[in-house]
């Protein structure tokens, strides 16, 4: 089961740099903000590639620091997105919003405990 932030595979990923992985993570909650009205827009879009690109943007920074559970949603919410796979876009955006919030949560607590 994914983790909401295993931050031991981030560091194992990163090759052991705790300062780079506290920099990533200080990154990923205080740098490009998600916008839930910005993917609708993008969504209610006939070519759903510029949605895509949005949601890629952050489920690859949240793979770079272990927030597994987050990536995973931002994964299946892509997946649909490029028609990989078929999905209820509504509850895939409400999932991808309650998540990075919980990621971001998850890794103010660990900024704070650094």
């Amino acid at each position: 089961m994914a983790q909401l932030l295993n931050l031991a595979s981030a560091l194992e990923m990163l090759g052991g740099e705790k300062n780079l992985l506290k920099e990533l993570l200080t990154d990923f909650a205080c740098g490009k903000q998600f916008k839930k009205e910005e993917l609708v827009r993008l969504e209610q879009m006939e070519d759903k590639t510029e949605a895509a690109k949005y949601v890629h943007y952050f489920k690859g920074a949240a793979r770079q620091i272990g927030a597994e559970q987050f990536a995973a949603t931002a994964q299946k919410l892509e997946d649909t997105l490029r028609g990989r796979e078929s999905g209820n876009l509504e509850a895939l955006n409400e999932a991808f919003e309650q998540d990075i919030k919980a990621a971001n949560a998850a890794i103010n607590l660990a900024l704070k405990a650094m």
